[in-house]
């Protein structure tokens, strides 16, 4: 079976948004932030270049509000806020 484009890229964001969810269930703030602003870069990118369809792409838009809502005030040890 032949996987297309999109196929990978919403592979790619779902495991992106799987770490963010693990990370925040263990309460490792850094790496939620950092596995955060990784999702988001992706999601822009395949956003960008058409690489999902309109209907993924709000599922997964929903998920990373839904995340961003939990993370609101989140600092890293560097200060980072998200």
């Amino acid at each position: 079976m032949i996987f297309s484009k999109g196929s990978s890229a919403k592979k790619e964001l779902e495991t992106a948004l799987n770490e963010i969810q693990i990370n925040l269930e263990n309460n490792y703030k850094d790496l939620a932030i950092k596995a955060y602003t990784d999702a988001r870069t992706l999601m822009d990118k395949y956003s960008a270049d058409g690489s999902l369809k309109e209907r993924d792409l709000k599922k997964l838009s929903e998920r990373m509000e839904s995340y961003s809502k939990r993370m609101a005030g989140y600092k890293s040890q560097s200060g980072k806020v998200l």
